[in-house]
């Protein structure tokens, strides 16, 4: 059996009064290629830093392997790097101290015993396990000329891009990777791809990207209402698994109503309709009360057998099987009269001193659905975003119908106000009382109770993205201009979303990566390539 990495038994974690995670217990194995799954707060990204050892579990206990090197790329890359040149954040500052004094030691013979010392904790350190970060920064295609510009000038997704290089380059023994697919074009996710089932120690992945972890993955957990489920094969075992473990469950559950249907009627026959015993035709009075005493005896007892079976299976009755799906997500749309929702008309534009269109004209209808691909940074961001008009163009004309009602959903999130909570944000924004609010979430099954009163920074990019969809849906647009949309969101939320946007009647202008999503839009293809 391979290595054990890491064990975890009978794990609790809480945050105030709300349980995360109950009674979790798993074992990561060198070589474990892990897809983790579950809706947005169910505790994935909770589970992924207690392994870390970033947060303390509350009861249970994990057992690691001693020295155990542990790799992140977090949901969000933190603020605290911001300053750091791309290179400062790519080195690894104690492997680089260590190899310089390394250097010191073998120059003075005196100081040989030392460097044995720090050879160890290089070791240690996993300073002989790291990949050339060249072949990382190329397979994630980071133009290495960025390297000594500071964070905060990145974009969020080459942001992602680094930390994921970083995280990649330390070729840790666990990888932990949340989200590592949003903002990586198709090409980087074969490389991707590639490159994690080629490593020799563990990896687990908390994605919603179907394709992907069907791909890459051959075990995969699902975290659901605290519990956690382990399957051994990729996504569509675990589909099919589910599938069966439905069937099952739906047999179980018709059974059980049958019985209870079948003792209902005994139990209603032996009230209502059974015949009194007829009289002794000798007269035997004293024969017919023996009789009749009996009859009312057995009669009673039957019915006191049938009451308590019927009353057992009322307490350990299951409910209907029936999977849970999300429902309310709906698009009304504002009324057009014209069949021109957008005309781009001779377009020159150059981002960050690269021309990424020249001459470019294309004109978009309502009604249609178009989908954006192309590689990362051939500008399908800076399309939407001209459209929008955040961006005026260097040449040329972008035209917007007066009819046109546009709805945006970037890919972080970042348009809503961060220091707001949402009932201060849909109060301000569409006139909802806490009620309304509470009922439209409920309608769509878009985020838990306790989120209405909790600032917008404090959540994840998941559940900040369910609150704009429903902003999205109560500013009822005609067009919808969607960049990355499936990024952070769980799996029922996005086939909710897929089943909504097939019945969107308006204009749809979407950029995406993702294969499942594209095929299920049956949206026209235009392709954007780097020029």
């Amino acid at each position: 059996m391979s290595r054990l990495l890491i064990q975890f038994s009978h794990l609790c974690k809480s945050f105030g009064l709300s349980p995360i995670l109950h009674d979790i217990s798993l074992s990561v194995h060198e070589g474990d290629l892990m897809a983790l799954i579950g809706e947005n707060g169910a505790g994935k990204s909770t589970l992924l830093k207690i392994i870390e050892g970033a947060i303390q579990e509350d009861a249970g206990y994990v057992k690691r392997e001693r020295s155990l090197r542990i790799g992140v790329l977090p949901q969000e890359i933190p603020v605290l790097h911001e300053e750091m040149s791309m290179r400062q954040y790519l080195a690894d500052a104690p492997l680089l101290n260590l190899e310089k004094e390394m250097e010191k030691c073998l120059e003075d013979p005196h100081r040989l015993k030392e460097w044995e010392n720090l050879h160890k904790q290089y070791e240690i350190l996993g300073g002989y396990c790291r990949l050339p970060l060249e072949k990382v920064l190329n397979g994630l295609k980071i133009d290495c000329t960025l390297l000594d510009l500071p964070m905060s000038k990145l974009s969020g997704g080459e942001k992602v891009r680094m930390a994921l290089a970083k995280a990649l380059a330390q070729n840790p023994d666990i990888l932990l990777l949340d989200e590592p697919t949003n903002h990586l074009d198709d090409d980087m996710l074969v490389w991707l791809e590639k490159m994690l089932k080629c490593r020799i120690g563990a990896t687990i992945i908390a994605s919603h990207h179907r394709s992907f972890l069907n791909r890459a993955c051959h075990s995969l957990v699902h975290l659901k209402a605290g519990k956690l489920s382990f399957y051994r094969g990729n996504y569509d075992f675990y589909l099919s698994e589910k599938q069966a473990e439905l069937e099952r469950q739906t047999k179980i559950y018709e059974e059980q109503e049958e019985e209870k249907a079948t003792l209902k009627k005994q139990i209603k026959m032996l009230t209502f309709s059974c015949p009194k015993p007829g009289k002794p035709k000798d007269r035997n009075l004293m024969a017919y009360d023996r009789h009749g005493e009996s009859y009312q005896k057995s009669k009673q007892h039957r019915l006191n057998v049938l009451k308590g079976r019927l009353e057992t299976l009322e307490k350990e009755a299951i409910s209907h099987p029936k999977p849970k799906s999300v429902k309310g997500l709906r698009f009304i749309v504002t009324p057009y009269h014209h069949d021109q929702a957008i005309e781009i008309a001779n377009v020159t534009h150059a981002f960050a001193g690269k021309c990424l269109y020249e001459k470019f004209s294309m004109s978009f209808a309502f009604g249609e659905r178009v989908i954006l691909c192309g590689p990362n940074g051939a500008g399908k961001t800076t399309l939407l975003r001209l459209i929008l008009g955040e961006f005026e163009p260097d040449q040329g004309k972008v035209f917007v119908s007066s009819q046109a009602c546009i709805g945006y959903l970037d890919q972080e999130v970042q348009n809503l106000p961060m220091n707001q909570t949402p009932l201060e944000f849909f109060a301000a924004k569409f006139q909802l009382t806490e009620e309304n609010l509470r009922n439209e979430l409920h309608k769509g099954a878009l985020a838990g109770e306790l989120l209405v009163r909790r600032p917008f920074f404090s959540m994840s990019v998941g559940e900040r993205k369910r609150f704009m969809l429903l902003a999205l849906m109560l500013s009822r647009p005609n067009v919808l201009l969607l960049d990355e949309p499936t990024n952070h969101l769980d799996l029922l939320t996005l086939e909710a979303l897929e089943k909504a946007l097939l019945s969107f009647e308006g204009l749809i202008i979407a950029v995406s990566h993702d294969p499942t999503f594209k095929s299920k839009l049956e949206a026209q293809k235009i392709r954007i390539e780097n020029r």
